[in-house]
């Protein structure tokens, strides 16, 4: 039998094993799939298989889709990188079939594109991908344009995720705090990341700064981003007087904190208590 790879006949959404793949499209075995990424010799398609819970035995490489983006970690070395980057300039199609855990079926996500890259020189290159690619879901995702930035396209790509708390500035955000800037979670694709000064009220240099930004669970980030709950320059938590009669439900109390301290977030921290902040003042008796 032929290979020939095709997507026509597949379902974005339903679940696929690599031996459902083999078949279709002609491997006389699934180890012509067993990799990564899959870059067909009779083919323009790059083929991507991700497992967000990998084997303890695997490489522990970080892959996981937030919002619609697919936050994915490339190989240590390799052309597979680089064919990657120059995927678009190409026009060689990226899809994507993605599983939660190992020894599952993957789930095909269709075509989606490459929005950013990080070279990396102690680790692996980070990837981040758009999944949706409809021109209107684009549009809305970002509904305040970049105006007068006549910088690289490059840079004017990380200004436009940055409003929405994607793409490389989420990564610098995850790299500085790790995991949730107050709690500790590590489970990536639930964290939020925000700007502590807002996007519309920063400079550019201010939007991509990773000190102008916490990564936070999305109760935390909701409280944060409209101005219930603020901080001090040392991290103590404030709370405006109308979480009082609901700070145990939220499991807020005045011993949270942020886990770290750095001097370049006090800037942003004083405009987010003189502007944003609802309430200057601690709740009594919270």
């Amino acid at each position: 039998m032929a290979i020939n790879i095709t997507f026509s006949s597949l379902t974005i959404g339903h679940s696929y094993s690599r031996n459902d793949l083999t078949a279709l499209w002609g491997y006389e075995g699934r180890q012509a799939i067993s990799r990564g990424v899959v870059t067909p010799a009779n083919s323009k398609a790059i083929i991507l298989f991700v497992t967000k819970e990998k084997q303890k035995s695997s490489t522990p490489y970080v892959d996981y889709i937030s919002d619609n983006f697919l936050y994915w970690e490339g190989e240590e070395k390799g052309l597979n990188n680089n064919r990657i980057i120059n995927a678009d300039y190409y026009n060689h199609p990226i899809h994507l079939f993605y599983r939660y855990k190992h020894h599952t079926d993957f789930i095909y996500m269709g075509e989606i594109r490459l929005e950013q890259h990080i070279a990396r020189t102690d680790k692996p290159f980070e990837f981040v991908f758009n999944t949706v690619l409809q021109d209107e879901v684009r549009t809305d995702m970002v509904s305040e344009p970049v105006y007068n930035y006549q910088e690289r396209e490059t840079e004017k790509q990380s200004l436009r995720l940055s409003r929405v708390g994607q793409g490389k500035y989420r990564v610098d955000l995850l790299d500085v705090w790790g995991s949730c800037a107050i709690t500790d979670v590590k489970v990536p694709e639930i964290l939020k990341a925000s700007h502590i000064k807002p996007w519309k009220d920063s400079s550019n240099l201010e939007r991509l700064d990773p000190f102008n930004g916490l990564i936070l669970t999305p109760t935390l980030d909701t409280l944060f981003d409209k101005g219930f709950i603020s901080f001090e320059n040392n991290g103590h938590i404030l709370m405006a007087k109308e979480l009082e009669s609901f700070s145990k439900k939220l499991n807020l109390s005045a011993d949270l904190k942020l886990r770290k301290h750095f001097d370049s977030n006090n800037q942003y921290l004083e405009y987010h208590r003189d502007i944003i902040f609802l309430d200057r003042y601690k709740a009594p008796g919270i």
